[in-house]
């Protein structure tokens, strides 16, 4: 049996827009089943946007589900979860809700996540993650959620109970339930270019010793995020990882070491600096703005920043060392 991975949709993945349109009307058609249709446009929006899980079998679309917010966050969807037909029966649709429900689990933490569906299976996940069965007056108010059900064949039921119910379940989940499923750190960084974080809490941090400065809410799940992203080092990483361990430059550093609520690229404790590696993302406006954000914070709590793009660590490496001895130095 072919290997079928589980991940956040990004932009390589718009090639298969079309498909999962065709497949989700295809399984609305044979159920017999109304559907909110959705266009390619729509459908990518939310790829960009992390909002969204796909399935492959190498590179065959296996199965798709995404995200949408509602009322400024205060409610999430989990929708449009499909299954290609050649791979039904393998497990695939539990794994995509999983990981979609971690994903909005993480991005929206106090956000009423529910489900309007008429499928069985659906429903059963759903109860195994812990939605239960409501009205649909504890929905959201929210319009343009309910405009997207009027491409549904069923409808008309929805107008005349002035949207008091329809031919789905509604469900809702208590925030409060515990993650399926691994969020990443490469999709963290995604979803920090895409909104951005609120600054964590500062109190009491100065007082205590900067390897004890995680922040305790969060700390177990980016110590999941650091070990996964030490496993899979991007090219830059590696290059400067090799050349900054074992205290080759007279220093001792740390990779992927947790403050706050951050994870640092690179931490030299004793010389309280942070080297920190940005892609071509780093140059967007909003990153920009949450960089800026961030380097106050770190600075506040006794901590200078340096960043590098990656074709300066691949390109220019010895440039970069030097810069990188300067501060140690010139920060001790």
């Amino acid at each position: 049996m072919e290997e079928i991975k589980i991940v956040v949709a990004d932009e390589s993945h718009e090639k298969y827009v079309d498909s999962i349109l065709q497949t989700i009307s295809d399984a609305a058609s044979v159920r017999g089943t109304g559907i909110a249709r959705r266009t390619h446009d729509y459908l990518l929006s939310k790829i960009l946007q992390a909002k969204a899980v796909i399935a492959l079998a190498g590179d065959r679309f296996a199965g798709f589900s995404y995200i949408e917010t509602w009322e400024n966050k205060k409610y999430v969807t989990t929708s449009g979860l499909i299954v290609h037909p050649d791979f039904r029966g393998q497990g695939i649709a539990k794994r995509i809700k999983d990981l979609t429900f971690s994903l909005a689990r993480t991005r929206w933490p106090n956000a009423k996540i529910f489900s309007l569906t008429s499928g069985a299976a659906v429903m059963t996940m759903n109860t195994q993650l812990g939605y239960k069965p409501v009205t649909f007056a504890e929905l959201t108010d929210d319009d343009a959620f309910w405009d997207g059900c009027n491409g549904c064949k069923n409808v008309d039921i929805l107008r005349r109970t002035d949207r008091h119910y329809c031919i789905c379940t509604a469900m809702l989940f208590d925030p409060e339930e515990h993650l399926p499923a691994k969020i990443p750190e490469d999709v963290l960084r995604r979803i920090e270019r895409l909104e951005k974080a609120p600054l964590p809490p500062g109190g009491g941090l100065k007082r205590k010793p900067l390897y004890e400065s995680a922040d305790g809410a969060v700390y177990g799940l980016l110590k999941e995020f650091a070990s996964e992203n030490r496993k899979n080092p991007t090219q830059a990483e590696s290059i400067l990882w090799n050349l900054l361990k074992e205290k080759r430059l007279g220093a001792s550093f740390r990779r992927q070491h947790i403050i706050g609520q951050f994870i640092a690229d690179f931490c030299c404790l004793s010389h309280k600096l942070i080297i920190e590696i940005d892609g071509k993302y780093h140059s967007l406006p909003e990153q920009q703005i949450k960089d800026e954000d961030r380097t106050k914070w770190l600075n506040e709590h006794g901590l200078k920043v340096v960043r590098f793009t990656n074709e300066e660590i691949i390109g220019n490496t010895e440039n970069v060392i030097n810069k990188i001895k300067e501060e140690l130095w010139s920060n001790k």
